[in-house]
């Protein structure tokens, strides 16, 4: 076995391992106003839409109209935007993006020791996780820039990296 490959496939897991760390919290942070965004739109229509029935009970039609136009423009909102399914998106590409970093540093911190693999099966199992990180890199949401600029903070700030990891050091 080439020692040579196997260092070239280690630095090829570190590239996707930064890849997926990067992706995955900047995913992260991403879901997070789309989710304060739908609390913040969410929560008053579900109050609007109590009050504007309990005013048709009292017979307050000016109260009602209001109210009514009110939470047409929010649901409108809500509607056009779907922050709901925007921070699920986010969500779920992070997931997908942390499960890639979990499954190469397995691969890299216990299959490469103990290489049992033949060269072939090693170069394959690389391309799987490269193809699988293309893949993602192509269906995932669009990361907005300060999303990715708070992950760079957060990795060099070590906000990112595990106890175990730190104490190495």
């Amino acid at each position: 076995m080439s020692s040579q490959l196997i260092e070239k496939i280690k630095d090829e897991c570190l590239r996707i391992e930064e890849d997926a760390l990067y992706s995955s919290k900047s995913h992260y942070n991403a879901s997070s106003p789309w989710e304060r965004c739908n609390l913040l739109i969410g929560v008053p229509i579900a109050i609007l839409s109590a009050i504007a029935g309990l005013s048709a009970l009292k017979d307050m039609t000016n109260i009602t109209i209001l109210i009514s136009f009110v939470l047409t423009c929010l649901t409108a909102i809500n509607t056009a935007l779907n922050p709901s399914k925007r921070a699920g998106h986010h969500k779920s590409a992070a997931g997908e993006y942390n499960n890639l970093k979990n499954d190469v540093r397995l691969f890299r911190e216990i299959e490469l020791i103990e290489v049992t693999l033949s060269e072939n099966d090693l170069k394959e199992k690389i391309k799987v996780f490269s193809d699988r990180r293309n893949q993602l890199n192509i269906s995932s949401p669009t990361i907005p820039r300060w999303a990715y600029e708070k992950t760079q903070s957060d990795v060099n700030n070590g906000f990112s990296q595990y106890a175990i990891d730190k104490e190495k050091k």
